[in-house]
């Protein structure tokens, strides 16, 4: 009775439960009540659909050698329970390790403004792209779902000067939006006028023109008219 009742566990509905058998590797099983039998196999649930966070934060070096503090948080979970048991010993603390070698990867081949501005969201994409690789690698038995860029700046004792360096290219960028918003408005109201006054040249040009030529027509008139009695 005992033993009948030591084999039979139940697995919730969020956990994988790993089946061994004399210490090796013998099946795995979902949610609900199963049997093993008890001392020969033992059973080991695991979190299946749990989100786990690991949070990493270094000084890395960038393509452009210059230094940046990251700090970036990786969610992930496990998608196979054997190979999260079996394959590597510390499989929480290899991915805390593969993310910072994924991380430096990146910056390494990154400028700093492409981190500090523009790039944040790309550099998190590498990132996530290069660990998940890694892990398929180790065979870990873990998917990476999301990882957030939190903070990337330069190092304290330079914050000030990288202020003002984005202040001024924030400068940069208000002024030449302002000078394009101008030569914007202007250029319409000059091509305006100038069409304007092409028109009314032209029809000043029309206009004489035609008062040239009726001038001349009755001239011509008046001339044939003055060869019938010169006298009148």
């Amino acid at each position: 009775a005992f033993v009948l009742y030591m084999s039979f566990y139940t697995v919730e509905e969020q956990k994988r439960a790993v089946i061994t058998r004399f210490g090796a590797y013998a099946g795995t099983t979902g949610p609900g009540l199963h049997w093993a039998t008890w001392p020969i196999e033992r059973v080991e649930t695991v979190g299946f659909t749990q989100v786990r966070q690991a949070n990493e934060k270094a000084t890395m070096l960038t393509q452009d050698e210059n230094i940046v503090d990251l700090e970036l948080s990786v969610q992930y979970r496990v998608s196979s329970a054997e190979d999260y048991l079996f394959n590597v010993a510390a499989p929480d603390k290899t991915l805390q390790q593969a993310t910072k070698a994924a991380s430096r990867e990146v910056v390494g081949r990154s400028t700093m403004d492409f981190i500090l501005t523009d790039g944040r969201q790309a550099v998190a994409d590498q990132i996530k792209t290069g660990l998940q690789e890694r892990l398929n690698e180790y065979k870990i038995g873990l998917i990476v779902t999301e990882v957030n860029l939190q903070q990337a700046q330069p190092p304290e004792q330079v914050q000030a000067a990288f202020a003002d360096a984005i202040k001024a290219r924030e400068d940069k960028e208000r002024l030449q939006n302002e000078a394009e918003a101008y030569a914007n408005d202007r250029l319409p109201r000059a091509r305006g006028e100038a069409a304007r006054r092409i028109a009314e040249a032209t029809a000043y040009r029309d206009q004489t023109v035609a008062r040239a030529q009726g001038d001349a027509a009755r001239f011509s008139a008046l001339f044939e008219e003055y060869k019938k009695a010169p006298q009148i």
